[in-house]
C-alpha cells in the first residue's frame, strides 16, 4: 500500500512550521535589542561554549561561512564581538563576545528560554528530552545524506514515477 503524503502531517513541513513560528516570534522580541535571529545564534553560541574559531562557529549555529563572516563585521561594528587571534594556531582568529555582547546575551536569555517554555507547554520533562533527541538525530540523518548526495541524482532528474516507485519499495 503506498503511503499518502498530507502536508498536515508531513515532517519537514512541521518542523519548518514549528520553526518559522518561534523564529518569527522570537526575532520580533529580540528587535528591540536590535539583534537579528542569526547574531543571536553567534551571541549565544560565544555565550555558552567561550571562543570560536569561524568555521567551528559556522558549524555549531547553522550558518554557512560567507553568511557568517559578513555577520562577524557587523557584530563586530554593533561592538558585541572581537577577532582575535587564536593561541592555538597564530594565523587563525578566534571570535570571542565583548563585555557588552555578553551582558546583551544574559538580557536576551530569559527571552530566548520563555520561548522554549511556551512551546513546550503540556510536555513532560521526559516528553521534552525525547523530542530534543528525536530533532538531534533527524539533523544528523539529514546530515549523512548531504555527505552522500553526489552519489545519487538528485530527485528532479529522476522521473516522477520512478520515485514514486522507489518510495513505494521503501516503505513496504
Amino acid at each position: 500500500m503506498p503511503r499518502k503524503l498530507i502536508l498536515q502531517d508531513f515532517l519537514p513541513y512541521l518542523l519548518n512550521r514549528a520553526g518559522l513560528r518561534v523564529g518569527l516570534m522570537f526575532s520580533r522580541d529580540i528587535e528591540a535589542f536590535d539583534v537579528t535571529l542569526p547574531m543571536w545564534r553567534v551571541l549565544v553560541e560565544l555565550w555558552h561554549k567561550g571562543d570560536h574559531r569561524l568555521g567551528e562557529l559556522s558549524e555549531r549555529t547553522s550558518i554557512d561561512m560567507s553568511t557568517l563572516s559578513r555577520l562577524v563585521v557587523a557584530m563586530q561594528r554593533k561592538n558585541l564581538i572581537v577577532r582575535r587571534r587564536s593561541g592555538l594556531d597564530g594565523r587563525a582568529l578566534s571570535l570571542t563576545l565583548t563585555a557588552r555582547g555578553l551582558a546583551l546575551t544574559e538580557t536576551i536569555v530569559p527571552h530566548a528560554l520563555h520561548y522554549e517554555d511556551v512551546a513546550m507547554e503540556g510536555m513532560s520533562a521526559r516528553e521534552v528530552v525525547t523530542l530534543k533527541d528525536l530533532l538531534k538525530r533527524v539533523y544528523a540523518n539529514l546530515e549523512k545524506i548531504e555527505t552522500t548526495a553526489g552519489k545519487r541524482p538528485a530527485a528532479k532528474e529522476r522521473p516522477a514515477k520512478q520515485r514514486v516507485k522507489r518510495r513505494i519499495k521503501s516503505s513496504a
